[in-house]
C-alpha cells in the first residue's frame, strides 16, 4: 500500500517519490489525471502501472487492431467481454483495403473517431501483424491521441511483435490467462502516452 496522497498533488512529485514516467504534464493534478485514466487511487493507478492490477478500475473503451486473417481468434477474444470479471466495450475494425487506395483517406479518418472514443488500442498479435501498414497506422494514430496501447499474442502466434509495441515498452500478454489480459489492459490504462 502506498502512503495517501492529495488530490492536488503534482504528478511531477508523484513521479519522482514513485520512480514512474506516467506522461503527463507535470504540473497536472493526481486528481484530474486518475479521473482521466480512469483509477480511484494513486495505489491503484500505481499497481496498474506496474502490470500488477488482475480487475478493471473502471470500464474501458477498446478498440482492436488486428488482422482480417486472424478474424476467429478475434470473434473468440471478443466472447470474453462476456465474462464477468472484464468490463470492456469492444470499438474496432478490420481492414482489406490498401492503406494508400482511393479510400485510404476517408477509411483513416473513420477509423481515427474511433480510436478517439477510445481509451486502450490493443493489438491482437498474430503471425503477420508486424508487417501490415494499417496496423502500424492504428497503433502510430493511437500513440498520436495519446491513448493506452498494449498487445495480446494469439494463441499459436510466433510472428514478430510490431515494431511500435518494442519501441514504446508496451505491455503484452499471451493469449488465455484473464487475469493477465486484465493486467495489461490496465497498465496501458496507467501508462497512456
Amino acid at each position: 500500500m502506498f502512503r495517501s496522497t492529495r488530490d492536488d498533488t503534482l504528478i511531477k512529485t508523484v513521479e519522482a517519490r514513485y520512480g514512474v514516467d506516467l506522461h503527463a504534464r507535470g504540473d497536472t493534478k493526481l486528481g484530474n489525471l486518475l479521473e482521466k485514466r480512469g483509477f480511484e487511487s494513486l495505489t491503484q493507478l500505481l499497481q496498474a502501472y506496474r502490470g500488477n492490477l488482475t480487475y478493471h478500475a473502471s470500464k474501458r473503451r477498446i478498440y482492436l487492431s488486428f488482422l482480417v486473417e486472424d478474424l476467429a481468434q478475434v470473434r473468440g477474444f471478443r466472447l470474453m467481454s462476456r465474462a464477468p470479471n472484464l468490463e470492456i466495450d469492444f470499438y474496432d475494425g478490420s481492414l482489406r483495403e490498401v492503406i494508400n487506395s482511393t479510400r485510404g483517406s476517408y477509411i483513416k479518418q473513420q477509423i481515427r473517431s474511433i480510436i478517439q472514443r477510445t481509451s486502450i488500442v490493443v493489438c491482437l498479435i498474430g503471425n503477420g501483424t508486424a508487417w501490415r501498414e494499417w496496423v502500424d497506422w492504428e497503433l502510430n494514430t493511437a500513440l498520436e491521441l495519446g491513448k493506452g496501447i498494449c498487445g495480446i499474442r494469439l494463441r499459436d502466434s510466433r510472428g514478430k511483435t510490431p515494431q511500435l509495441l518494442n519501441d514504446i515498452d508496451a505491455p503484452i500478454a499471451r493469449w488465455g490467462d484473464v487475469q493477465n489480459l486484465i493486467a495489461v489492459i490496465e497498465c496501458a490504462a496507467a501508462r497512456r502516452c
